[in-house]
């Protein structure tokens, strides 16, 4: 449940919240469970904030902080959430629905069974992100990186995954059938029972993941 004053201070403006929070960047605002349907929040610093179930539908939150944001079972349908960022957010459940997503930072967040499938997501950062069961099923990842990050039971079905940096990140499960995998790195990856039926390889790929502890180029 919101806490009042925290509440009282945001509907004061966006320059004096942002003030606020710059005194003391110590404090974690509650204002969990509110709806903010159509709100502007551009540019609002919303950092350590608990947000979890908040409803951000049809919003403008351009450049907006979420950085170590609890968001569990927020809601972003049709919201402009360029140029955020979610870095070491928790956004397990949040729905992503008709939003606009460039240039947005997942760095170490969590993104446990949130879906992203069917969208343009090039040269995202997931880097250290969790991202337990997570949908990117034909989705166009070119260039994005998931270095370190956590993807186990994933579902990657017929997305584009050229150039993607898979580097150390455990794939575990998860669903790689029919992507598009040429030129994607997969080195020190965990790659245990995740299926890559129909998925388009490159013979240096295949011979790395039959072969690991040969170095192929």
């Amino acid at each position: 449940m919101a806490y009042r004053e925290h509440v009282k201070i945001l509907e004061a403006g966006i320059q004096i919240w942002n003030r606020w929070r710059d005194t003391d960047p110590a404090i974690a605002p509650d204002l969990s469970g509110l709806n903010f349907t159509k709100k502007n929040f551009a540019g609002i610093n919303f950092r350590m904030c608990d947000l979890r179930q908040c409803v951000f539908n049809e919003c403008d939150l351009r450049q907006v902080n979420f950085q170590k944001a609890y968001l569990h079972s927020a809601s972003f349908i049709k919201s402009d959430i360029r140029d955020v960022n979610f870095s070491k957010a928790d956004l397990t459940l949040v729905k992503f629905i008709d939003v606009l997503l460039e240039g947005c930072i997942f760095v170490d967040a969590i993104l446990n069974e949130v879906d992203f499938s069917n969208r343009i997501m090039k040269q995202f950062d997931f880097s250290g992100a969790n991202l337990l069961r997570a949908k990117f099923r034909s989705s166009d990842l070119t260039k994005s990186i998931f270095k370190q990050s956590y993807l186990g039971e994933a579902d990657f079905f017929m997305a584009n995954l050229s150039q993607v940096d898979f580097r150390g990140a455990n794939l575990s499960g998860a669903n790689l059938s029919n992507a598009y995998l040429k030129d994607a790195l997969l080195e020190g990856a965990i790659i245990t029972k995740a299926n890559f039926d129909g998925a388009i390889l490159s013979t240096r790929q295949k011979l790395s993941m039959m072969f690991p502890f040969l170095p192929f180029k």
